[in-house]
């Protein structure tokens, strides 16, 4: 199958980036997340100094960007720090882990993939812009 490439501007703090896309936007969510794309993830709410959390944070974008065709906002999962804390949110836009109780409320469009990522089934859930949320298992499997 052949795509014909165009281009979309994706921010990129304070300047942009030229990002190749399939034709019409089409993004290759069903595509198997690598081993080491589900490990960075986790990572990214480890106790890290700044310099690490960007340098890993600028590997997940490249490598949703090459093998996915687009970036999630960022990701919901399963909180491990422990009560009151039951879930959180890992930023790619500005390297943000904002940790969240049963009670508090959830922003838009994050809020819609918490109960997906507080039912224990997946390693995590990806949040696009679009609203479109993505349930990753342990293994890389997307659930589309």
């Amino acid at each position: 199958m052949e795509f014909r490439q165009s281009r979309r501007v994706i921010p990129a703090g304070p300047t942009e980036r030229q990002v190749p896309v399939e034709r019409g936007g089409v993004r290759n969510l069903r595509k198997q997340r690598g081993d080491n794309v589900v490990a960075a993830v986790h990572r990214l709410d480890a106790n890290l100094d700044q310099a690490t959390r960007d340098h890993l944070v600028q590997w997940i974008q490249a490598e949703y960007l090459n093998e996915i065709g687009d970036m999630p906002l960022g990701f919901v999962a399963v909180c491990g720090l422990g009560p009151p804390y039951v879930d959180h949110i890992l930023d790619l836009g500005h390297n943000i882990v904002n940790h969240y109780a049963p009670t508090d409320p959830m922003p838009e469009p994050f809020a819609s993939a918490r109960m997906l990522a507080r039912s224990g089934a997946y390693a995590y859930v990806e949040v696009y812009l679009s609203g479109t949320v993505v349930p990753v298992l342990a293994d890389g499997s997307a659930v589309v």
